[in-house]
């Protein structure tokens, strides 16, 4: 049997990186400490962004149907949505299969405009729609390394037509994100060519300088099913456990490009298991983001029997293989009758940072699933199927806060003082910065230690000036000394820290102020 592949000693090599408690990779031990798991908390009860123009029919907030980014450029806050339209039909969906996409913008990522543009007009009016023509489940990412400002913006998607039986995968470009060009040339993905299923999620590896898209594979449910199934009569394909050739249920397959067109084959990368998750659970959008050396993932987990969907978090050292968190419990949940988020909650952008907090916006809605879109054809009795646009508000953009690295803390009491030592780490930072929140009363100490736990001094518990409140990004001192002893002739490119915590909760922490290696391209055997 393998080793787990997840866990290497390379992994150690954090340089200026933040490092988290969301696993245990860089944890040695722990005395007196408990892990707390935290998530983000609703900014407000009403979405700060919902259907509110003559011209928009039915926007669907879920995944991939939506995304929000930050202009860096002009730091504004933006939106592409999509809305379904066409005429009810029941044998297909309650308002076929239409697409557009429409987009908003908002200074501070509460209050949104919708700019009223000449791309598409409805009744003769301007409209904010930037995309007409059946475009679907539409990502957008900001390529940091665009050749020039036009294709800076960059966005793929699912185009439709023929109510839904004809569909093509495309790439557009734009210098603004309003005005789209379509690329000349179709992507291919790998031996399926230009053809995947929906739900599309991209992501930019910054240290590959690869774009990266969390996907769906177009034979993901195209299995050898045995059991027989009706498509007028359940949404739901038959399920068979512990039979691999047939197993149909949603999954998250991840492909690579250099160039935007061209690529990988997909690799499945997330999917539920027998053991641990329901029969009718499946996996829809996967979100993909990085927070220092770790890839975090916001996933939608659907249950198809209650008809609703939450978000768990799953986390991974190398972006392919992934674990759950919180023991499955989701990290963001809809809130259930009387809510505009009542059956399904959705993320499919990666937070955004603002001050001390991280912005994580999301769909939500207090309509089922797929009773609204199927329940006609199958003689679904509920609301939803009778009237899908007068039973309820449909849906919304909802924004959530959390503190930054805030989604696990290890924390000790105030009868007690916690330990946390790490493992040895390599880093030629010079100081170090932590991210804690003490009660009234509590503290954080730290002492750096070499490979062999000898302490490098002047860094001693003792000398270490105790951080006493709450900061995201505090310099820890020794006697009012930041400096950390580095170097590969000190031997300390290898550094133990041990924190010492008492009624306090450490979140992460980096080294800073890093120092050039003056043998940087040293052999191996030189370590």
């Amino acid at each position: 049997m393998m080793r787990d592949l997840s866990k290497d000693s390379t992994h150690l090599y954090v340089e200026d990186r933040a490092q988290t408690f969301i696993d245990n990779l860089v944890i040695e031990s722990v005395q007196d400490i408990t892990r707390r798991w935290h998530t983000p908390q609703r900014y407000q009860d009403e979405p700060v962004l919902r259907k509110d123009r003559p011209w928009e029919v039915n926007p669907v907030l879920s995944y991939s149907s939506y995304c929000v980014l930050r202009d860096p450029d002009d730091g504004l806050f933006k939106c592409w949505y999509e809305q379904m339209t066409g005429q009810p039909n029941k044998k297909l969906m309650c308002l076929g299969m239409e697409s557009q996409q429409l987009y908003a913008e908002s200074e501070d990522g509460i209050h949104w405009t919708k700019p009223e543009l000449d791309l598409f007009k409805v009744d003769g009016r301007k409209t904010n729609i930037v995309l007409g023509r059946g475009e679907h489940c539409l990502s957008v990412l900001i390529d940091p390394h665009s050749k020039s400002n036009e294709d800076r913006f960059k966005g793929f998607y699912t185009r439709m037509w023929d109510n839904n039986s004809q569909r093509q995968n495309q790439c557009v470009y734009s210098a603004d994100g309003i005005h789209w060009t379509t690329y000349d040339e179709l992507p291919q993905m790998g031996m399926a060519g230009p053809r995947l299923c929906d739900v599309t999620i991209l992501f930019y590896d910054d240290d590959a300088r690869e774009f990266v898209q969390n996907t769906r594979h177009i034979f993901m449910t195209a299995a050898a099913t045995r059991s027989q199934w009706d498509r007028d009569e359940s949404f739901a394909r038959p399920y068979e456990p512990d039979y691999f050739a047939s197993y149909n249920q949603r999954r998250v397959w991840q492909s690579r490009s250099a160039d935007f067109i061209h690529w990988s084959d997909p690799v499945l990368v997330a999917a539920c298991d027998e053991e641990e998750d329901n029969l009718d659970e499946s996996l829809y959008g996967m979100p993909q983001f990085k927070v220092g050396t770790v890839h975090l993932a916001t996933v939608g987990v659907f249950r198809a029997v209650d008809n609703e969907m939450d978000v768990q978090l799953l986390v991974s050292r190398d972006g392919l293989r992934w674990q759950r968190t919180m023991k499955r419990q989701p990290f963001l949940a809809p809130r259930g009758e009387g809510n505009w988020d009542a059956h399904m909650v959705s993320m499919t952008s990666p937070p955004i940072e603002v001050g001390d907090q991280l912005y994580f916006f999301h769909g939500g809605t207090n309509f089922h699933h797929d009773w609204w879109l199927v329940g006609a054809r199958e003689g679904i009795d509920h609301p939803e199927t009778i009237d899908p646009l007068g039973c309820g508000a449909g849906f919304g953009l909802g924004l959530a806060t959390l503190r930054k690295d805030g989604y696990a803390g290890l924390y000790a009491n105030q009868y007690r003082t916690g330990v946390i030592i790490t493992r040895p780490l390599i880093s030629m930072g010079t100081q170090l910065e932590v991210n804690a929140r003490c009660a009234p009363g509590g503290s954080v100490r730290v002492e750096v230690a070499d490979r062999f736990d000898q302490v490098a001094e002047p860094c001693n518990r003792d000398n270490c000036d105790p951080l006493t409140g709450d900061s995201v990004a505090h310099t820890v001192t020794w006697r009012g000394n930041p400096t950390i002893p580095t170097g590969r002739d000190q031997g300390m490119f290898w550094r133990k820290l041990k924190f010492y915590l008492h009624d306090a909760e450490l979140f992460s922490f980096r080294f800073k102020d890093l120092v050039e290696d003056q043998k940087q391209f040293k052999t191996e055997k030189e370590w």
